[in-house]
């Protein structure tokens, strides 16, 4: 790493030599401090004691023979005689960093915190701690951050401790020094979260879902044009390719039928499935129906896809769990790219779920990124979308916050900065959910900065999209390797470990993983 320019008044050095004169370290003694680095922090050294002791005496005025000596207590256990030398090592070395550091976290350990800022200094910034200083070891800025991070995390002020995590991670974002100074925040970005979601939850607006199942105790299923469809009920994701095959090529007209009646008799039947045990060979009909529809470009199909997806969420998760926010998206991205409007019109439908809309805005942005002619056509549609839900009361059914703050996501997601005037009304009228994108701030900044890389997604072929899940979802990568397209005797449910896109985030942010860590 080159010395290099912090925007705070400094430069830092990775030349462990430039102290050397100031501090009375010997060119002999250089040679021995890196091992004598690593001996302090074995457990199994127990001579390194003795050893830095006589050092010390050799060197008396050296301040890091004293600092290792610490250490040195410290990973053999005797904390008591850690703080002793640290006492002696702040007394004989007023100045010196790294005795401060030590100092610092002794007090947080001791859960003295008033006490830190008069060793840290009262702004916790390490040039004004030394003003006098222009240029700092690597070293000493990482530690000095991370204790400082420690402090700000466990007086729980997250902001300034995110503030310098930040300029931590820009300095030296790999370093293990960085890793563990993130670790501090966990448990306060956890609590943070949790009362944000429960702040969240309380200002949160959520259509009601209205569209019902018809009440049916149907068990008999539809008779097809082609028999080969029977095999949908007969087989998960491992459906043999050549099976696939054989059903797209059958005459279109009847397919799409038969097709539609595989989706009504999801609905139709959807007692007597819910009360089957649930198997991956049985329960897959549906997502089989929906993306062979989009595999054979049947755009006049997308009106009995959008009606199913107008059912409540109990309903969807049954029929398709993860795949509403994973997979859905490509079908309305392949069957409504011609015509967006037909989503735009789904989405003003009151009483939609959220995820089933957010699946829609999905494909409107995938539809900016594959198709940049029809930029203007999208921008017209989220603005119309986003105009109406900005003139809608609580009445209407129709206000979801969370689909709000997911669609902001998706047109961040595709760059549309033209769509910041109505975005702001929304925010301004509280019905954009905070913890996907952050406040509006957050979202002008996201669409006056160009994304670090491209949101645009692989779109698959049906058959590279079931490939693609069976190896890379856990629920079924586990198997995978051996798999081999026939019927497996016992079922391997549909289920994803992975992390949802609209799930939120593990890492604690109170985002969603879609606009966190996924990104």
């Amino acid at each position: 790493m080159k010395d290099h320019l912090i925007k705070l008044g400094y430069k830092i050095t990775t030349d462990s030599q430039f102290q050397n004169k100031r501090m009375g370290i010997t060119p002999e003694l250089h040679q021995q401090l890196e091992t004598l680095g690593y001996e302090c922090q074995d457990k199994k050294n127990k001579k390194i004691v003795d050893k830095l002791t006589h050092l010390i005496i050799q060197h008396p005025t050296v301040p890091i023979l004293k600092n290792y000596l610490v250490v040195a207590y410290n990973t053999l256990g005797n904390y008591k005689k850690a703080i002793e030398v640290n006492d002696w090592l702040v007394s004989e070395h007023p100045d010196y960093l790294f005795a401060k550091i030590n100092q610092a976290n002794i007090l947080i350990d001791n859960g003295d915190f008033g006490k830190v800022p008069e060793v840290l200094g009262e702004a916790m910034e390490i040039k004004l701690l030394y003003p006098e200083r222009d240029l700092f070891h690597l070293s000493e800025v990482t530690n000095y951050y991370k204790v400082v991070i420690r402090y700000f995390a466990g007086i729980e002020n997250q902001e300034l401790a995110e503030n310098r995590l930040k300029i931590l991670k820009q300095i030296d974002p790999d370093s293990d020094i960085t890793i563990q100074a993130e670790r501090f925040l966990f448990p306060l970005r956890l609590k943070n979260a949790g009362n944000r979601w429960e702040e969240e939850s309380r200002q949160r607006i959520t259509p009601i879902v209205q569209k019902e199942l018809p009440g049916t105790s149907e068990n008999t299923a539809p008779k097809f044009n082609h028999t080969e469809i029977e095999n949908l009920y007969h087989y998960g994701l491992k459906i043999p390719r050549h099976l696939l095959r054989e059903i797209i090529d059958l005459p279109r007209a009847t397919l799409i039928e038969d097709l539609e009646k595989v989706i009504n008799d999801s609905v139709i039947r959807y007692s007597y499935f819910h009360e089957l045990k649930y198997s991956e060979e049985t329960h897959n009909l549906l997502l089989h129906a929906i993306l062979l529809l989009n595999e054979i470009k049947a755009e006049e199909c997308l009106p009995i896809i959008l009606s199913f997806l107008s059912f409540d969420r109990d309903i969807l998760n049954f029929w398709l769990g993860d795949h509403i926010t994973a997979t859905i998206w490509q079908c309305l991205y392949g069957l409504g790219k011609n015509n967006p409007n037909i989503l735009k019109q789904f989405v003003l439908t009151p009483g939609i779920d959220t995820f089933s809309k957010s699946a829609a805005t999905d494909a409107l942005c995938q539809i900016v990124l594959h198709c940049p002619e029809k930029r203007d056509e999208v921008i017209t549609v989220f603005a119309e979308v986003f105009t109406v839900f900005s003139q809608a009361s609580i009445d209407d059914n129709l206000i979801d916050s969370e689909f709000l703050g997911l669609a902001i996501g998706d047109v961040i997601d595709c760059q549309l900065p033209e769509l910041l005037p109505i975005i702001e009304t929304l925010y301004e009228k509280g019905y954009v959910a905070l913890g996907i994108n952050g406040d509006f701030d957050a979202v002008e900044n996201y669409l006056n900065t160009l994304p670090k890389y491209s949101h645009k997604r692989k779109i698959h072929t049906i058959f590279e999209l079931y490939d693609d899940i069976l190896n890379t979802w856990s629920g079924y990568k586990k198997d995978n390797d051996n798999y081999s397209y026939q019927p497996p005797k016992t079922s391997v449910p549909v289920i994803s470990e992975k992390i949802g896109r609209n799930d939120d985030c593990p890492c604690g942010s109170g985002k969603k993983y879609k606009k966190c860590c996924m990104r």
